[in-house]
């Protein structure tokens, strides 16, 4: 009898957004230190047959010790923080690979995953369902006086980011961020330790403020439909001449 093939027990996305996965770093002393103390590249990378590289998860230990790399350490994580760190650097995760559980999750659907908006559903945005209980995103009503000051103040001091949106995910919010054309992929971090620095002054926790990267259109659309951007960049200043002529700089 031959051996189930990968991702024939695959678990739906709704079921694997509330998990923890295990997640195998690039050490071996035994050690399993706090995952927010570490960057995203500290995570142990796989290889696709295209040869494309993958953030590699597990869901079970027995799992990561059956199919993951031999002797790695690992971290304990919730899905949708992993998601959100994988989203900001635009890589799948591969979830158990090689184990009929198998699951890729593209990198175009990891930011719906971390803000908890089902991907399967994208015509239908202002009806979405949360993910296994996971709250839906709301327009913010009123935003505490000091937390939308500290907010405004430190977007406004990132020239990467565009637009910025904040909705309410139930008691907690969530920022959506549209980076300018020219960001690089670690802008993004920036950007999120900027924005929880201030979330765990007003808020208590930085996990009070989910930071998505809306790269993929869908998902920006998906914020837009809620309620308008809470920041914009401000539009460069022009000199009296160029407002004059234009800016054209012809004769």
């Amino acid at each position: 009898m031959s051996e189930p093939a990968p991702g024939s027990a695959a678990p739906r996305l709704d079921q694997l957004a509330v998990m923890d996965l295990f997640v195998p770093i690039r050490s071996s002393s035994g050690d399993s230190p706090d995952p927010a103390r570490l960057g995203n590249d500290a995570f142990r990378r796989g290889t696709d047959e295209a040869g494309a590289r993958f953030v590699a998860a597990f869901t079970t230990i027995g799992n990561l010790r059956d199919f993951g790399p031999p002797g790695s350490d690992h971290v304990r994580m919730a899905a949708r923080d992993l998601f959100e760190r994988a989203e900001s650097t635009a890589e799948p995760v591969v979830v158990d690979p090689g184990a009929p559980s198998e699951v890729r999750v593209a990198p175009g659907v990891l930011g719906f995953l971390a803000a908890g908006i089902d991907p399967n559903i994208p015509a239908a945005m202002r009806s979405r369902r949360p993910l296994g209980g996971l709250p839906e995103l709301e327009a913010p009503g009123e935003v505490p006086a000091d937390l939308a000051r500290d907010l405004r103040t430190v977007l406004g001091a990132l020239p990467k980011v565009e637009r910025a949106w904040l909705l309410r995910a139930g008691t907690s919010w969530a920022a959506g961020i549209q980076m300018t054309p020219d960001a690089l992929l670690g802008d993004f971090d920036d950007i999120r330790n900027r924005l929880h620095a201030v979330a765990a002054e007003h808020l208590g926790s930085a996990r009070e403020l989910a930071v998505t990267d809306l790269r993929a259109p869908a998902l920006r659309e998906a914020f837009d439909a809620i309620a308008a951007p809470f920041h914009v960049r401000a539009a460069p200043s022009r000199g009296l001449l160029g407002r004059l002529f234009g800016g054209s700089g012809e004769g």
